[in-house]
């Protein structure tokens, strides 16, 4: 979801489910440790909230895909001895960014990003949620 500062654009991401977690990614190069939380049991969807470089999901993008024959991992040690996994099979993920975000042009030309069978861009503008507020 692609709009303007303040245009509620997490909590129209965060309604689109009954229970997502939210992860604040911000400026972050890898996923928040919130996501050790995150329960195929408890969570219908992934919010990854106001991301400021369309580079993370490229570099993310074995993570968003969610093989259906293989857990992911997010985070390990060196040594792997302390590793954590998840299956993310067929779990939606909303992200949220402004028009500011690093790297916008990727939407349209990155091979993952660019295609309209990976994502559903949504813009919201300031106008909307005036409205709708």
């Amino acid at each position: 979801m692609l709009g303007p500062s303040f245009t509620r654009k997490t909590e129209f991401a965060k309604s689109l489910f009954k229970k997502p977690l939210e992860l604040k990614v911000g400026v972050l190069q890898h996923f928040p440790d919130e996501m050790r939380g995150f329960s195929r049991k408890v969570h219908d969807g992934l919010v990854l909230d106001d991301l400021r470089d369309f580079a993370f999901l490229v570099q993310h993008q074995d993570k968003l895909q969610g093989k259906v024959d293989n857990v992911v991992e997010f985070a390990s040690t060196p040594g792997g001895q302390c590793a954590y996994r998840k299956w993310l099979h067929r779990v939606p993920v909303v992200v949220t960014a402004n028009y500011t975000t690093k790297s916008r042009e990727l939407l349209d030309n990155d091979d993952f990003l660019s295609r309209p069978e990976n994502r559903v861009l949504v813009r919201r503008s300031a106008e909307e949620t005036s409205t709708t507020a």
